[in-house]
């Protein structure tokens, strides 16, 4: 572990490795602690992931319901009350917007959502389970080229007060991440797409799903509170986080997290350089298209 401005940043591989061993002493105290401080909402979240849609999901990863015991869950430096009512609030939301077979299809294998197929490439965004790295958000769509995933957006559907939001859910932006070693893949696909790059089209993705489940806002991580930021990468993290969320024209609040309504407004065209124009309406437009198409689909199976 590290400190970043005085406050203690821990690796959440480790984290999660440690959750594992529930018999070491300080791991099982902050279990026990936990269960304890927090015995009401663990007994909804238990009654909420008893229903038939999650329960494969169970039997894969028995300790789904306590994730949020994770000190990393979702984003650092929230308190353990608010990591255990956003959990509870995702599975709660996610159940009551799908149907049980697609559910288990999102949560199981994965659902395409968004398919774009030209020039002998396919390009394919796909909803599913975050899989084991739960505390980066608990759905991921995915951009797959080819059938090979090359870069991926995780978040989970929250209450606004935990982003600082005055807003009752928000869909919130958790992970940001390229596959390492795919990137011809994500030149090929940002190429293919009329320069949309791939976060900025899981983002569009992610715009028409909340379109489709009636959420009118979205935020996201910072750098710093990123669950897995290290210090000695900050510029990578701004990069991905601060300045990519600054691009969309999304806002920072007072509690470190960046949001914005929905649809995102983006930079009025007439303040953009002359010769941007042309260029930059063509990819507003095209991620209009995916917006809508994923709604659609979404709507399609709701």
């Amino acid at each position: 572990m590290s400190a970043v401005g005085g406050r203690r940043v821990e690796n959440p591989q480790t984290e999660y490795a440690a959750s594992h061993d529930l018999w070491h002493p300080s791991q099982w105290a902050r279990f026990v602690w936990g269960l304890c401080s927090n015995l009401a909402v663990q007994i909804q979240i238990l009654r909420a992931l008893a229903k038939p849609a999650f329960h494969d999901s169970l039997r894969a990863n028995p300790s789904l319901p306590f994730h949020y015991l994770n000190r990393n869950f979702l984003v650092r430096d929230i308190t353990i009350s608010q990591r255990a009512s956003s959990l509870l609030h995702h599975y709660k939301r996610i159940h009551s917007s799908f149907p049980n077979q697609t559910l288990h299809e999102i949560l199981a294998g994965g659902l395409t959502v968004y398919e774009n197929c030209c020039d002998g490439n396919c390009f394919r965004v796909t909803l599913g389970s975050a899989g084991e790295i739960y505390w980066e958000g608990d759905l991921s769509l995915s951009l797959k080229v080819n059938g090979v995933v090359v870069y991926v957006l995780s978040f989970s559907i929250i209450p606004g007060s935990v982003a600082g939001v005055l807003a009752d859910e928000v869909v919130f932006i958790a992970r940001l991440q390229g596959v390492k070693g795919r990137e011809n893949e994500v030149r090929l696909a940002t190429k293919s797409m009329l320069d949309v790059a791939p976060p900025a089209l899981l983002v569009a993705a992610l715009q028409g799903i909340a379109a489709a489940m009636g959420i009118n806002v979205m935020a996201g991580t910072c750098a710093i509170r990123q669950s897995s930021y290290l210090p000695e990468q900050d510029s990578f993290f701004q990069d991905a986080y601060d300045d990519f969320f600054a691009t969309l024209g999304a806002t920072m609040n007072s509690a470190c997290f960046f949001w914005s309504l929905l649809p995102v407004e983006e930079k009025p065209l007439p303040l953009l350089r002359k010769g941007h124009k042309i260029r930059a309406r063509k990819k507003r437009e095209f991620k209009r298209r995916v917006a809508n198409s994923v709604a659609h689909a979404i709507l399609q199976i709701g």
